[in-house]
């Protein structure tokens, strides 16, 4: 099987899944949107933290907070301040967030057992483990492309900028240098002081790796 049948089994697999979710969704709890119940899904029958929170469903502290103030105000998660430091806010599923996760756990316990109900179970164990191994490797890849600061990577790698940070003079100080949004850089060197990087005329500078913390970037090459 070629690469590209994969790539559209996979996807039309995930088109139609989530599409019988949704239609599912609005017929069980229409006030819910599909994204707001696999908020409901990653809390679970636990109590996180906004944090761990934004950890699990891979968002970012901002859009973790607004999906939590639309789910507190429809009922389904209720709040709590941590006593031991006022900072950290914890939710957790209030009666009626419990029971919409029960109504989706429900729903992909039929859904699984109707779609796999013509298929041998010696199959279903050979997919399983094929598609664990998919899993695996698409984890290793959210890792590969995940943005950080310069001074995380190593030398040899090549990345591509996602944001500059820091005031005006230090934005302006690696414009200078032809660094700004999506320039590709390749990491000559890498020490706990200096950090050494080819820019995109083919020059290699040296940036003390204070100044060099406010480059945010992601790996480029696979």
């Amino acid at each position: 099987m070629s690469l590209e049948r994969v790539n559209t089994v996979i996807e039309d697999f995930t088109k139609l899944f989530y599409e019988t979710e949704s239609l599912a969704l609005k017929q069980g709890i229409k006030c819910l949107t599909t994204t707001e119940l696999h908020v409901i899904e990653a809390i679970g029958n636990h109590s996180l933290s906004m944090n761990n929170l934004s950890d699990k469903l891979g968002i970012t502290m901002g859009t973790a907070t607004v999906a939590i103030n639309k789910l507190s105000n429809k009922g389904f998660i209720t709040r709590k301040r941590s006593d031991n430091d006022r900072r950290k806010v914890f939710v957790s599923l209030s009666k009626k967030g419990e029971d919409a996760l029960t109504y989706h756990n429900n729903f992909h316990k039929m859904i699984i057992s109707s779609i796999t109900k013509n298929i041998e179970t010696e199959n279903l164990e050979i997919f399983t483990t094929v598609f664990n191994q998919i899993l695996e490797n698409l984890k290793n890849q959210v890792e590969f492309f995940k943005p950080d600061v310069i001074t995380n990577f190593l030398e040899g790698d090549s990345v591509s900028v996602l944001d500059v940070k820091g005031t005006p003079v230090i934005k302006n100080f690696f414009a200078g240098m032809g660094i700004k949004l999506y320039t590709e850089l390749k990491i000559i060197s890498n020490s706990h002081r200096v950090i050494a990087i080819k820019t995109p005329d083919g020059e290699v500078v040296e940036i003390n790796t204070i100044d060099a913390k406010n480059l945010v970037v992601v790996k480029k090459d696979i």
